[in-house]
């Protein structure tokens, strides 16, 4: 089975052709499931305020606890809701230092968030006004040289801090991507805000009811803002329901793709199929009647129209698997195609939001969030621009070389299975959610096999005879 040498070329651009098909396709699948588990307890059922900070003004854009408590108990009372503010100082234990980034949060922070305990619990309701902490395992190491600290104290600002909780610290990919090479700590906000008395509460978290794409969620939270004398407009509000929506649709399209191309391919061998019987019926009835033809080849022909009837089916469900509503946010979708004034007026609001989020510090959710939609775009982009054109290309030198249908088929089973295997092993190691959709990896291996049996059987190394054969054309005898 090993290709000549001089179609190693050949097989080395098809085989990265089809890793990145396939690593693509197992990427992106694990996206999406990670930004939920990022999420907590209600995953990507939550919409987030964000303060666009204004360093010259810190106490107009953020939030007080009177606030907090005020949407508690009434614009949002029905609603789980959490609350953070963050600021970096230095922890201390003994003689020891170590940097630490400081998380002012309140007791539902862990459930707007992936915080895995490896020992001990987190902050509580009836902690709000005790001076405990709950630190990761890099910090515990740092100061401590090991992970079994519950019940001992550090020092944050001057004030001693009784540990509740070790929280593992994140090893996968995103977890590397965000690190910042110190430590995490989190405290009663309202501590917090004691000990830094010019600091403001400044991100919001609610849970959302809507889970679809209308609004509501953002109408909700932008109705809660107002009523607590905040403008809407000083805070990035981040619905996740359409953020993972968002992320997933760019796995749609790639689907789209593939069972295009898979279906440009089933056309093409239906197409054929079609042209074969017209073929035959046309040179049947040179010498016969239609009866006659009907009568002495209806075995033949009804054959021939159950797999032209079973393609069109394909061709049907190929449609049904691949088909998606395209969605876009509707604050981009003018009331008229042809709209001057809503263009220029959208590119000027995105200007002013740069300009106002200047020095913005994003909150972690956020960050993870921006990080899962820069891969989820690279990897759509390497998909189209990168995967499909190396696949093309191989495929397009090895029929050149006239290569063995059969030997091709074999060399792209054996290399996906093992690109499948690969792929889903690096899952494991970056630590990112192993999610394989059946659907989407049959999708990738049709197009590619039909792929290779529509281009491969057009070779030129074919008898006449032969490609008639292989386009689905009748052989036919004269008749006597």
């Amino acid at each position: 089975m090993k290709p000549a040498k001089s179609a190693y070329p050949a097989y080395l651009m098809l085989a990265l052709g089809l890793l990145v098909l396939t690593w693509s396709t197992v990427l992106g699948s694990s996206l999406p499931a990670k930004l939920a588990d990022l999420g907590g307890l209600h995953k990507t059922n939550k919409i987030t305020a964000t303060w666009l900070s204004n360093a010259n003004q810190p106490e107009e854009g953020s939030f007080s606890l009177k606030d907090m408590r005020q949407l508690t108990q009434y614009n949002l009372r029905d609603y789980d809701l959490a609350y953070a503010m963050e600021a970096l100082t230095s922890a201390a234990y003994q003689k020891k230092q170590s940097p630490a980034r400081v998380l002012g949060v309140n007791d539902r922070y862990d459930q707007f968030h992936h915080i895995n305990l490896r020992s001990g619990c987190f902050l509580t309701f009836e902690q709000e006004n005790q001076q405990v902490a709950v630190i990761d395992e890099g910090l515990a190491q740092a100061l401590f040289q090991n992970c079994n600290v519950v019940g001992r104290k550090i020092e944050l600002y001057g004030r001693e801090f009784k540990i509740t909780g070790v929280a593992w610290t994140d090893h996968s990919l995103i977890g590397t991507l965000t690190d910042r090479g110190y430590g995490t700590v989190y405290i009663p906000v309202k501590i917090l805000l004691e000990l830094k008395a010019d600091s403001r509460i400044t991100s919001l978290e609610v849970e959302t009811r809507d889970a679809g794409t209308t609004g509501l969620n953002a109408a909700v939270l932008e109705t809660a803002l107002a009523s607590i004398g905040q403008d809407p407009a000083n805070y990035k509000i981040i619905d996740y329901n359409v953020a993972g929506l968002l992320m997933e649709q760019e796995n749609l399209l790639r689907n789209f793709v593939a069972g295009t191309v898979t279906m440009v391919m089933v056309f093409s061998l239906l197409s054929r199929k079609i042209r074969g019987i017209y073929h035959f019926c046309r040179l049947r009835l040179r010498d016969k009647y239609w009866s006659e033809m009907i009568k002495g080849d209806a075995a033949r022909l009804v054959l021939s129209m159950a797999e032209v009837l079973a393609l069109v089916a394909v061709l049907l469900l190929l449609w049904k698997l691949i088909r998606f509503t395209l969605y876009i946010p509707p604050e981009n979708i003018p009331n008229e195609l042809i709209d001057v004034s809503f263009w220029a007026d959208l590119i000027k609001k995105g200007i002013q939001t740069r300009m106002q989020s200047a020095g913005y510090a994003a909150p972690p959710g956020e960050i993870q969030l921006n990080i899962l939609n820069t891969i989820q775009n690279w990897n759509l982009f390497l998909n189209l621009f990168l995967g499909w054109p190396l696949f093309l290309l191989g495929l397009y030198q090895i029929k050149l070389l006239q290569e063995k249908l059969l030997k091709v088929e074999v060399f792209c089973s054996f290399f996906m299975l093992a690109a499948l295997s690969l792929g889903t092993a690096l899952l494991w190691i970056i630590k990112m959610p192993p999610v394989i959709e059946t659907g989407e990896v049959l999708l990738v291996f049709s197009s590619v096999f039909l792929t290779v049996v529509t281009k491969i059987n057009k070779g030129t190394g074919m008898s006449p005879t032969n490609r008639r054969a292989a386009d689905g054309e009748f052989i036919s005898e004269k008749s006597s």
